[in-house]
Parts: structure tokens; sequence; C-alpha cells
């Protein structure tokens, strides 16, 4: 029974691969779902091309070979329609209900949901029900509207049972939509009215609650006051923070969402309703929004500024989300896991909705990130120097509704990385050193292609991010794929706020309590009393298989951290 509890929570996510010719998911190399159509599968494999071809990347040698090797060849199958047809039926797929929200699996629910600061609408369904068929436009429709807010996600309860583990409740009827908030207790959509894209709005509006903290005018004025006349000084750097100005009684989602996302790194705020005329009226333009931050003065210390934006009353998901990319860059925050693969990572799997036209033109583009790994006081002060000196040109991009920061990069940003809290991170930056024979201070990195370049002369800091922004020919690159492999970069960090031992024993905690589990112990209990053991003999065995098992399948959960 012991074994039988085993083979059922790992055994069905690997009965699909068996069914089929190929050793690995076509769709997966492909980071599609199985219901993608002809233009999505084409836009993906040249967004991957431009990313993994070995002319293109003539240093990264084999793996990129390799890489793109089986992208080509899942490309040729999945491209024609008889080919596609072929390998989904060997597979066992059977008509797949389209969708173009994320696919979530067992291989990765974890990261993508449980290790992120995302919200996460989540449908459980199954191809080829009749219920599940009709709810698909509205979930579709309901993803183009707010898709660039929250995420959508959709687990296939045939294909990804061992999935479900994840979910805070046992599903059974199909489809089941649930949220996934951190911080906040899971709720389950039950819809009250017809309207069901209506319904699933109100749903997220519910899930992300009230989130934004309310000014009043008088607070306001005495804030604002200090800080234009120059009297906000400190010694250390605090949190931006992003205040909202407006008329309208109803806090907008996308504000609540980013309140919620990056409340570790920003601050957010919004007046009271009754407060608007008074708060307003401190400026001299119209204003919708207030970004806040601290500018490094000359004699060292920062001072709190003051960076206003009229969005002419239309604040909506672009000019929410152009403003806090801008408060992300004026953070130079230190790194744990979760927040480099926030910062310095792609993550195309949860780039919003969108049509075909916006696909393909953020095909191939990466992320920027300048990490600080030594003379952090020096390199950190020359970094501060040239995100001020762009804050002019940066502004007027959000002002435009520019989708990026910085032209041929997704994002840019500047961080740090304590080594001493990062020894696996610190044992990679000494094999770098020894190879390249240098002390190294600043490194580049772009993501997902995982190059790095490297920069020990502080005072020439800022000429060598503008030079990496412009994509300077001059700049040397590096492939980091011979010394770590095909492993996620993120694994070299620590997670701060849940580190290994933490995240084993929560899921040891989670296997002990299953129904599965304490079903397998009755039984065995009884069948070990059938045979004439005794009962405290029986209840040592039962309680020993019972945290043998559990441990053995917390361990394997984290297989990959720990043989990294």
């Amino acid at each position: 029974l012991t074994l039988k509890y085993y083979e059922d929570t790992y055994g069905r996510f690997f009965s699909r691969r068996q069914d089929s010719d190929f050793q690995e998911n076509l769709y997966e190399l492909l980071e599609i779902d199985a219901s993608a159509s002809k233009s999505d599968i084409r836009s993906q494999f040249k967004a991957l091309a431009k990313l993994w071809h070995p002319d293109k990347n003539p240093e990264c040698g084999k793996p990129c070979e390799e890489k793109f090797s089986k992208i080509n060849k899942a490309y040729e199958v999945l491209s024609d329609d008889e080919r596609r047809r072929a390998y989904d039926q060997a597979a066992g797929e059977a008509t797949p209900i389209k969708s173009k929200t994320v696919s979530l699996t067992e291989a990765n629910f974890r990261r993508l949901v449980t290790s992120r600061n995302d919200v996460w609408i989540i449908q459980v369904y199954i191809d080829g029900d009749e219920s599940c068929e009709e709810f698909a436009s509205f979930w579709e429709e309901s993803a183009m509207e707010l898709g660039h807010t929250v995420h959508f996600g959709r687990i296939n309860a045939r294909t990804h049972a061992s999935a479900l583990q994840f979910l805070p409740y046992n599903v059974q009827l199909f489809p089941t939509v649930i949220s996934w908030a951190p911080g906040k207790e899971s709720l389950i959509f039950t819809p009250a009215e017809r309207n069901l894209v209506r319904a699933l709005r109100l749903f997220v509006e519910r899930v992300l609650g009230d989130t934004v903290p309310m000014l009043r005018a008088d607070d306001f004025k005495n804030k604002h006051g200090k800080i234009t006349r120059g009297e906000v000084i400190s010694k250390t750097s605090g949190k931006p923070e992003v205040v909202l100005i407006t008329s309208s009684n109803r806090i907008p989602i996308e504000f609540k969402y980013a309140s919620i996302k990056y409340e570790k790194f920003l601050n957010f705020f919004s007046n009271e309703f009754t407060e608007y005329r008074s708060i307003a009226a401190e400026f001299t333009n119209n204003t919708d929004v207030v970004l806040y931050y601290d500018r490094l003065a000359e004699d060292g210390r920062f001072q709190r500024m003051e960076l206003p934006f009229d969005f002419r009353k239309n604040v909506k998901k672009a000019e929410v989300q152009g403003v806090v990319k801008l408060a992300k860059y004026l953070t130079i925050p230190s790194l744990d896991r979760s927040s480099f693969e926030e910062f310095c990572q792609r993550t195309d799997t949860t780039r919003p909705m969108g049509n075909e036209e916006e696909t393909e033109s953020s095909a191939g583009v990466e992320n920027l990130c300048v990490l600080i790994v030594r003379d952090k006081n020096d390199v950190k002060r020359k970094a501060r120097e040239y995100v001020q000196s762009e804050l002019s040109a940066l502004q007027t991009r959000v002002l435009e509704g520019m989708s990026t920061l910085f032209d041929g990069f997704d994002n840019v940003h500047i961080a740090e990385v304590d080594l001493e809290r990062h020894p696996r991170f610190a044992k990679l930056i000494q094999q770098l050193e020894e190879k390249y024979a240098s002390k190294l201070s600043v490194i580049a990195l772009l993501s997902p292609t995982n190059r790095v370049s490297f920069f020990d002369n502080t005072d020439e800091l800022p000429d060598w991010i503008g030079d990496l922004l412009k994509g300077d020919e001059f700049v040397t690159w590096h492939y980091l794929t011979e010394f770590i492999g095909e492993n996620n970069l993120s694994q070299y960090f620590t997670d701060e706020e849940n580190p290994l031992l933490k995240k084993i024993f929560m899921d040891f905690v989670f296997h002990l309590w299953k129904w599965r589990s304490v079903f397998t112990m009755a039984a065995l209990f009884y069948a070990l009393k059938k045979a004439g053991l005794s009962d405290y003999i029986n209840l040592i065995v039962n309680v020993g298989l019972l945290l043998l098992t559990s441990l053995s399948l917390s361990l394997m959960d984290h297989r990959s951290e720990l043989f990294l």
C-alpha cells in the first residue's frame, strides 16, 4: 500500500511520456500549452530560435546546439498538422480545450506559483467535458481583460493530476476556479450572476481585497510640504513610494495587485475619496500618480524627492505598470532567490496575454541585471548616479506609454548580492574569477541565455552601464553553461524567507496529513492486526512507514535543489 501511494503520487506525471517515441514533451520544449494555435507555435519558435541559435551564440557551444536541435525538432512536429495529430494520439491527448493562459503542471507549479509573490486565478478542468467547454469562452475573455494584472493558469485534472496536490482544496467538480494569493486564504469562485466575465472580475477584486492604505489630506500636506522644502533627509535609502491621487472611490485592480506583488520593495498609497480636492490642490499641474524616491546628495546622504505623473485622469494598467517599473528600477535590492527571479529572470510563461503582434515584437528580448558583488558602497554610489542621470528620460517614456524603460530589454535592474549569504553563488563567482583571472566587483547578466560580462573599474561604471544598454559591440559576453549546465541560476541563491530545510519540513507535514497517508496507515494497521501482530508493534511499524514515506516524498519534491 505504501508503494501504491508512492506510485499514485508520482506515476501519473511520467505515464504520458511512455506512450510516445519522443523522450521529452514537445509542448514543454517550446514552452507552450497543448492547445496552442499554429501561429502561437510559430511565434514561440521564432523567439526561442533567436535566443538559442548556434550561429548567434558561437561561444555557447554544445549546450546551445543541443537546445536548438530539440526546439527545432519539436517545431517540425508541432507545426505539421498530421504529425502533431499523430503525436497527440500517441501521447494520449484528447481533443484539447484551447486556451492562451498558462498550463500549470507539477513540474512548473512551484516555480511559477508557490515561489513567487504573484496572484493567480487557477482553473481546474478536463478536456471533453461539456461544462468546461462552455466555460472556456468566458475564461478566455476574462483572462484577456485581466491577464495583464493577475495571472491566469489552468490545471488539466486528467493529464496533470499530480499538480492538484498543491491546491488547498480537493477538487471534484469541473470546472473549478480557485484563487492563490500570497498571505491570503484561497477562495473558490461561485458566480452570483449570469454574466460570468463580470462575475470573474468581481471575484478578482474580492481576492485582492483592500490592500492599499488611504491617506488623509493633513498627513499628505505635511509630507508633501517637507519634501518640497527639502527637509526629508536621511543617512540610508528608504523604499520608493507610489501614491495614486484619484477622484474615484474605487482603486484600480492593477494598483491593488502591484501593492501585493511588490510590497517587499515598494510602498503604495492612495487618498481618501473625500480628501481628493485638498490633496490635488497641492500640485500646480494635474497629477494622477506621485513617485517618491531617495536621491543621493553630494554629502552622501539621501534626500526624498517627488516625481509627479499626469496621465490626464487615465490611470489604467499600462500607466500603473510603467510607474511601478520605474520605481523598481530606482531600488537596488539585496537579492535572495525569489527577488532574483523577480528582478533578473525572464518569465515568459507568465507574460501577459496579448495579440500575435505583441508576441512577435517581444520575441528574443532579454532581461539585463547588473549585480554588485564586491566594493558595494562605492559601486552603489556610482550606480545611483547613473540611475538618477536617466530619470528625466525614463519619466518621459512612462508618460508616453512605452512598454519598456529601455529599448532592446524587457527589464533592466541593478541589485547587490551578499556572497556570504549565498555560498553556491559565491562558489560560482570564484570559478569565474579562476577562469578569467580577474577579481570581479560587478557582473552584468543577460537572461534567459545566461550570458555574463564583467567590470572592475568603479569610476567608469556609469559609462559601462550605458554601453550595456546600447548593445555596444565592445562589451564581451561569456556563457555560464560550462559552469552551471542546464541548472536554473536561481538555484544558486538561498531563499532567505523560506530556506530549503524549512520547505522540506513544510512538504513533509503536507504529505503526512494527506488523506491517502491516513487511509494507507489505517488499512495497513488493520491488515497487520489481522495477521496477529500486537497493537504496540503494529503502531510502531505504521508510524515508521508513514514518516519514511512522507520524508521520501518531500525529498523527491526538492531533488533538483538537493543535488545541485
